[in-house]
């Protein structure tokens, strides 16, 4: 399964967002995720994938498609 793809069930597990309507390019906002929300997410995503996710991500990266590179990007924890 590729990034985009389990960070799209992540966001359906956690926030209860349809899987139907996540878009890869659409905006967080777009999904009712706020700021405290996409943060939420960044620590979600440091356990699910086993990275840390820099904290500035949390307020420069804006779609999930931009948060899947910045995944695969990431030196995965030991």
């Amino acid at each position: 399964m590729s990034t985009l793809d389990r960070l799209t069930h992540l966001i359906h597990d956690k926030f209860g967002v349809d899987i139907a309507s996540i878009e890869a390019d659409a905006p967080f906002a777009s999904y009712n995720l706020d700021s405290l929300t996409v943060a939420e997410l960044m620590f979600e995503i440091d356990d699910a994938f086993h990275v840390t996710v820099p904290d500035e991500a949390a307020t420069t990266v804006t779609t999930l498609r931009q948060l899947a590179t910045l995944i695969d990007g990431l030196p995965e924890k030991v």
